[in-house]
């Protein structure tokens, strides 16, 4: 029978304890779900919430429950050992980067946080570290796999300050008022169809900050120089820079080639 009508701190404990134990995923949405469905048999049968009952419990429903992943073990073990302060810089970091998936509970966001820390290596958790560990990652898959979000659609209707005819020009409507060919045995000339002049179609707008970046990701052909123009180009693109930021950045590196001839 058992001991309370309510919950008490002692199941919860043990109910934690047994989660970690298991590695059955603890938080967030599915984190409810895996305690209701673990723990409502037990309560069903007016029973405490121990470790034994919560083992009886989980050899019968052990098929309807979510584990962690390797990847969120991974970010999870990498976690712990962070100091306060690489805690408060991950989380400061993480929330500047408009794309990047942070640990919201998905798989991405666990392979992000353990490919970032893995790259640390032992070295201090800063924002500046993460940033060169984020620029390291997209250009050496090898270090591991990082997520984002799908960039948002860019509205192109306004261009420049103008606007861009070509997304906005419309064709007038027809007039659907009949047309007779003859009127009182006549022929009406009116009602002939004229060709209307064709219209001048406008030139799609072009970006010309995104042409300059494009020039200058074609203007060094050795690998080195091509795999430094690539990551400042990836990490531009996964940190929602615009096309004129991230010319900007690859002119900085291009002109310090030149400097060097």
């Amino acid at each position: 029978m058992r001991t309370s009508t309510s919950i008490t701190q002692n199941e919860i404990d043990a109910y934690t304890q047994f989660a970690a134990e298991n590695k059955i995923i603890a938080d967030g949405d599915v984190g409810v779900k895996n305690a209701n469905i673990l723990c409502d048999p037990i309560i069903d049968q007016a029973a405490d919430i121990t470790p034994q009952t919560l083992s009886l419990s989980f050899s019968q429903v052990k098929s309807q429950l979510k584990f962690k992943s390797v990847a969120n073990l991974k970010a999870e073990n990498l976690a712990t050992k962070l100091s306060p302060p690489e805690v408060e810089a991950y989380r400061n970091w993480a929330a500047r980067q408009s794309r990047w998936i942070g640990l919201d509970g998905s798989e991405e966001g666990f392979e992000n946080c353990a490919s970032l820390l893995g790259w640390m290596r032992g070295n201090p958790v800063t924002e500046h570290n993460l940033d060169l560990a984020l620029g390291n990652i997209i250009n050496n898959p090898q270090f591991g796999r990082v997520h984002f979000k799908p960039a948002p659609k860019q509205d192109r209707s306004i261009v420049g300050g103008l606007i861009n005819h070509a997304r906005t020009h419309r064709d007038e409507p027809k007039s659907s008022e009949p047309q007779v060919e003859y009127r009182n045995g006549r022929r009406n000339h009116a009602s002939e169809v004229q060709p209307k002049p064709q219209a001048n179609k406008s030139e799609p707008a072009v970006d010309s900050w995104k042409q300059i970046v494009d020039l200058r990701m074609c203007q060094w052909t050795t690998h080195g120089q091509q795999a430094i123009l690539q990551a400042e180009y990836d990490r531009g693109i996964a940190t929602g820079k615009s096309w004129r930021e991230i010319g900007a950045a690859l002119g900085q590196i291009v002109k310090g080639w030149e400097r060097g001839r």
